[in-house]
């Protein structure tokens, strides 16, 4: 973007040739581990937060940066003389977008949007954003509020454990779903996460459930780009979840990234994400 600096939260999960290819700006938001705090972008990986668990037994805790450190980054930002438009983690799910709008109506010439999505969703709307060629920052903001309803964003999750751990899901709950095998689709609806279909069975067998109910939806979704985020740890069933997307959607361009800290600790390995766009 020429008259736009276009800047965003660390959860939007996507590659770093795309990011700098569009020349994103990237705040990051915090993880804890123990005693330890760092920012959660660009070098904590998957299995920094995993093998956390496992030597510890307790989750990574994930924070937003607050409003003074939003202020200081738009500051750093505006000081180019170009307007910001920054696109925010959902306020439905974490505290990134009002500390971001406290922080720019500190600063003057920043613009907020509420992604109302993380992940694959942000990261299509982040594109968009750069894409569309609009360079008012109010229009671009209307726009990218208008285009937000048309993303559709859902994850299949292996084990209700991570979230138990987290307080998200009560023990009774989680004791149940094992048991009985369910794995939990997660549904980004209205920038709020809430449980969708529950699928049951070995988990391989649901990934393939949870995407065929994805492709029964196919006629009403572009297919000239598709993100996946990811926390598998198989890497050839990966491959194949990748090759089976591209044989049956016929995508143009589909982006596999792996998870960031929110949801590879909060959902754990084995998360299997899928983001599209609606057609209009």
């Amino acid at each position: 973007m020429k008259n736009i600096i276009l800047s965003a939260d660390s959860t939007m999960d996507m590659p770093a040739e795309m990011i700098e290819r569009i020349d994103l700006r990237v705040i990051a938001s915090y993880v804890t581990m123990g005693d330890r705090t760092v920012e959660d972008w660009p070098d904590v990986s998957q299995e920094d937060l995993l093998g956390y668990v496992r030597r510890s037994g307790k989750l990574a805790q994930t924070s937003a940066a607050n409003p003074a450190d939003y202020e200081a980054w738009f500051r750093k930002l505006a000081a180019e003389g170009k307007p910001v438009v920054h696109i925010a983690k959902s306020s439905g799910i974490s505290s990134c977008y009002d500390n971001a709008r406290i922080a720019a109506e500190e600063v003057g010439n920043v613009w907020v949007v509420d992604s109302k999505n993380l992940s694959g969703g942000s990261a299509l709307l982040i594109l968009e954003a750069a894409g569309c060629g609009i360079e008012e920052p109010e229009a671009l903001c209307s726009h990218l509020e208008a285009y937000r309803e048309r993303i559709d964003g859902s994850f299949i999750i292996e084990t209700l454990e991570f979230l138990r751990k987290g307080g998200r899901c009560s023990t009774v709950a989680a004791l149940g779903a094992n048991i009985l095998k369910l794995r939990p689709e997660i549904v980004i609806e209205n920038g709020i996460m809430h449980v969708g279909k529950k699928y049951r069975g070995v988990y391989s067998k649901c990934v393939y459930d949870f995407l065929n109910s994805k492709l029964a939806m196919l006629d009403s979704f572009q297919t000239d780009l598709v993100f996946v985020n990811h926390t598998i740890q198989d890497p050839a069933f990966l491959k194949e979840l990748l090759d089976y997307l591209r044989e049956k959607t016929g995508v143009r361009e589909l982006i596999e990234f792996p998870a960031s800290a929110a949801i590879s600790t909060h959902c754990g390995p084995n998360t299997f994400g899928v983001f599209f766009v609606r057609k209009n």
